[in-house]
This record gives C-alpha cells, structure tokens and sequence, in this order.
C-alpha cells in the first residue's frame, strides 16, 4: 500500500476517540500487519484485580481492523470474532499484533495475538472483516 495510504489509516485510528481514552500506541504498521501496546491502567483492573477481558477484545478487535484498513480500504467493519483468554495481567504493558491470514474482494480474516512485557501469549483471536472501498460503513 502507499505511504500516504498508511499515514491516512494511522491518523485516523489515532485520531479515534477510543484509541485516546485507553492509551493506544502504536508501534508499526505495514501492508497486512499492525503492533500496538497498550500501558495498563488501573482502570482497565476488574473485580479479579487482572486485567478485564473487554479490554484484551477490544484492543485485538482496534488492531485486526487497522491491518484490514492497511491493505488499502477506507473502512472495515467487524463481522465475526473468536477469543481464547489464556493468561491474566496486573500491570505493565501489553502489546496487540494483528496480521492478515487470507483476504479476498470483500473480507478478510485477521489473527491477532495479545502479549504481556515477557512475550508470553495473553489472548489470542481471529476474525472476520468486511471491506469498504469509496464508502462508509
């Protein structure tokens, strides 16, 4: 995809009201593949004192559509997603890399993967995503 293209899905997301209020960031992002990291906030803790489970959605869902979006289309939307939860988190820094498994004219399917500071896998998911061009959702 052009630069100019990417710099377009960049501002955008980071523009997002969303994105300001958790704490996004956004680390790289190339034709097919996004990393973000998100500090962990106090107000993201849930009654487990961990991390809630909305937050590991919600950062994976924001990072598979940034991916969709950087293969050149002006929207995505969220069709299907699939979550396993496999460890909690406290504190630190997570990181959410979305990567693009298989696309065709209309969707596409994302993995994405939540990590702790350690590397070690938090949340994994998959997706489908439907795609716009020269149109809104």
């Amino acid at each position: 995809m052009t630069a100019e293209h990417l710099q377009n899905v960049k501002t955008d997301f980071e523009n997002s009201p969303f994105w300001n209020f958790v704490g996004l960031e956004l680390r790289e992002l190339r034709d097919g593949y996004v990393l973000l990291a998100l500090p962990i906030q106090r107000e993201f803790i849930n009654v487990r004192n961990t991390v809630h489970g909305g937050m590991y959605a919600s950062v994976l869902d924001t990072a598979m559509g940034m991916a969709g979006r950087s293969l050149g289309f002006d929207e995505v939307a969220t069709l299907h997603l699939n979550i396993q939860y496999v460890k909690s988190v406290m504190e630190g820094i997570v990181t959410a890399e979305a990567e693009i498994i298989h696309q065709n004219r209309n969707t596409v399917f994302i993995e994405g993967r939540l990590r702790n500071e350690d590397g070690e896998l938090l949340g994994h998911c998959t997706g489908t995503f439907k795609l716009f061009k020269g149109e809104q959702v």
